[in-house]
């Protein structure tokens, strides 16, 4: 059986491309919690635009022509239509994804869009295995202790005594950077559509 560190993907925006949005929030988004809480249906959609933009501008970098089908907001996603859809069939635990809207630089709307929100996260990492700063001890935000993590192992027992259907996706926990990490069995959700924004770093090659 493959270890799980071969199993499982961090979840990263690409290197390659200069032109890929930074997103960031409005001022009506960044008001709310929208990055853990769950919101009602119905109520209003979050709205993004690129943080990079004038920077790209001064440097004569040409913003993006053809949107990719994943942004990218710090470690967290927004997908298309269809991958909310995909990933509704698979009922991924704490998972709540709400409508959104990316401004692009040319103004144009791209409405399309699904936020990804993990109301919990998953602390999985080993404390004896995994390589971290431990000598500063860990950062307290939010009542939570985060440690900087260099290599992630996971804790085997505990992934063990979890189904496989319960772990296909979730956001780590624990760790100041807390990547969304998926099972290689529905990394192909994340691969569909125009896919060049993202990245996939396997777990053990982190």
């Amino acid at each position: 059986m493959k270890k799980f560190e071969h199993q499982y993907y961090f979840l990263r925006k690409a290197k390659e491309n200069e032109s890929l949005p930074s997103l960031s929030p409005d001022n009506n988004t960044s008001d709310k919690n929208y990055d853990f809480e769950e919101f009602p249906v119905g109520t209003s959609p979050f709205f993004f635009f690129n943080a990079g933009k004038e920077y790209n501008k001064k440097r004569n970098i040409p913003y993006m022509k053809k949107i990719p089908s994943i942004l990218f907001n710090g470690t967290n996603l927004l997908v298309t239509s269809s991958m909310r859809e995909a990933l509704l069939e698979v009922n991924i635990p704490h998972l709540h994804m709400h409508p959104s809207v990316y401004i692009h630089d040319d103004g144009q709307w791209h409405e399309d869009y699904w936020y990804m929100t993990f109301i919990e996260r998953f602390d999985c990492w080993s404390r004896e295995k995994s390589e971290y700063d431990n000598e500063d001890g860990p950062i307290e935000l939010g009542g939570f202790e985060l440690f900087e993590i260099y290599k992630f192992h996971f804790d085997e027992s505990l992934l063990n005594s979890i189904p496989l259907s319960q772990r296909l996706l979730f956001k780590m926990g624990g760790a100041v950077n807390a990547f969304i990490v998926c099972h290689e069995s529905i990394l192909d959700i994340f691969k569909s559509g125009n896919s060049g924004g993202i990245r996939f770093v396997r777990v053990e090659d982190y």
